[in-house]
């Protein structure tokens, strides 16, 4: 009988020694709010103690919270009670959260309140259209750029420059909102950039706008790299207001030297701007497959044209449009590495230089007469926009051009020989 009283003491014994218990609790915010994917470190000594001299081989045990902010582990058989224990976990900032307990051969509760992570530094704000604090630009696509410093070698010489490159986008909500979390870690300036998409009603009407209020990103207010916090950046995009008139304006862009691919090759999706010559906004274009652009309809007066492309600057060209050359049809802008800059020929504004070149009738119904030939011409007529409708050779016996086909309205014809430019508006009825 004794025998068997000491056998089941000693199973007894046993159980007591290697029974398992779990060490658990809950990671909350300050506001008690699940912090959900916490990882918890669990330490225990399995020599009763920390220091040295005292301490047998740790034992470490890591869990992972819940939805609900709890997490558990099973303690070792082998934990005996005295048997220090620690648990630590992450806090949003500062040290580590810790909490100290003793092993007295139960369960153990380890609660955690961790302060609420701030949101990541971000930039945003809200776009309107012409005023800030009016309408919103519901719809308006949103544009970061990082702005990097950037060289590039001309010739034998490295020059510096800029590179811009879009990071990110948004969709402005009913309210006119955006928002934009800032990369981490950055070295390089951001700029933001607003532009109402082709299905918005006013499309034509606000030309698209840097923050603070520019239409190039040289003049753009830029955030640099140094700050940390959240920005606020609202956009008024700028209102261009086209009141009509006679005038027509266009042109090309094409490559220019320093380019890879050849010199002379059309570029298509370049943003063409026309403002009046008190910089006041008219008018926006992007160049097509072609590399043409146009301004039709405009009013007579003084003019500014230039270009916003990343990286490379543009200066604006100034120009005029009078009773006598209310047209500009002839303006290339050439994408070289460090400009985007526009020309248009010496002869000025739809001038006839050095001969009498003419056409009759205008309007004409079927058919051109090029009346004052001395030899042979190139003729090419454009429409409104740009393109490119007829294109042929005229001679002094061979002098008609056919325009039967071409729709109803204005056009311009340019007829180019050895000597010089003609450019003369006519209209098909």
């Amino acid at each position: 009988m004794k025998k068997n009283l000491l056998i089941m003491l000693a199973m007894l014994l046993s159980v007591v020694t290697y029974a398992q218990f779990n060490f658990s609790g809950t990671v909350l915010t300050t506001t008690g709010a699940p912090v959900v994917g916490q990882t918890v470190f669990v330490t225990t000594d399995s020599n009763k103690g920390w220091s040295p001299g005292t301490h047998g081989a740790y034992i470490y045990l890591t869990a992972v919270t819940n939805t609900t902010g709890a997490y558990s582990v099973t303690l070792p058989g082998t934990t005996l009670s005295g048997h220090p224990i620690e648990a630590r976990t992450v806090n949003c900032s500062g040290p580590m959260l810790s909490n100290s307990h003793t092993y007295a051969g139960v369960n153990i509760t380890s609660n955690f309140t961790k302060c609420v992570p701030p949101p990541p530094p971000s930039v945003s704000g809200k776009i309107y259209l012409g005023t800030l604090g009016g309408t919103p630009a519901a719809g308006a696509k949103v544009m970061l750029i990082k702005k990097a410093p950037d060289s590039v070698l001309i010739g034998t010489t490295w020059t510096f420059t800029w590179k811009l490159v879009a990071i990110d986008s948004a969709i402005a909500t009913s309210a006119g909102d955006y928002s934009f979390t800032l990369p981490s870690p950055r070295y390089d300036s951001l700029l933001v950039k607003a532009f109402l998409l082709p299905a918005h009603t006013s499309y034509s009407s606000y030309l698209p706008t840097y923050y603070t209020s520019s239409l190039m990103w040289s003049g753009a207010t830029g955030i640099a790299p140094t700050v940390t916090t959240s920005v606020t950046a609202n956009i008024a995009l700028i209102g261009g207001t086209n009141p009509g008139g006679p005038g027509f304006v266009g042109g090309s862009v094409l490559l220019g030297a320093n380019k890879s691919t050849a010199v002379g090759d059309p570029v298509p999706n370049r943003l063409i701007i026309l403002t009046d010559g008190a910089n006041k906004a008219i008018a926006y274009t992007y160049s097509n497959a072609n590399g043409q652009f146009s301004f039709a309809n405009v009013p007579l007066g003084s003019y500014k044209i230039f270009g916003d492309v990343g990286g490379k600057t543009s200066t604006p060209l100034s120009f005029s449009l009078t009773t006598a050359n209310p047209t500009a049809s002839f303006i290339t802008f050439e994408e070289k590495t460090l400009t985007f800059n526009a020309s248009m020929p010496p002869t000025g504004i739809a001038a006839v230089v050095g001969q009498s070149a003419g056409i009759h009738p205008n309007p004409a119904k079927n058919v051109l007469t090029i009346t004052g030939l001395t030899g042979d011409a190139d003729v090419i007529v454009y429409d409104v926009t740009g393109k490119i409708v007829v294109k042929q050779t005229v001679s002094v016996n061979n002098n008609t051009v056919n325009v039967a086909t071409l729709a109803t309205g204005n056009y311009i014809l340019k007829l180019a020989t050895a000597q010089d430019v003609t450019t003369l508006k006519f209209t098909k009825e």
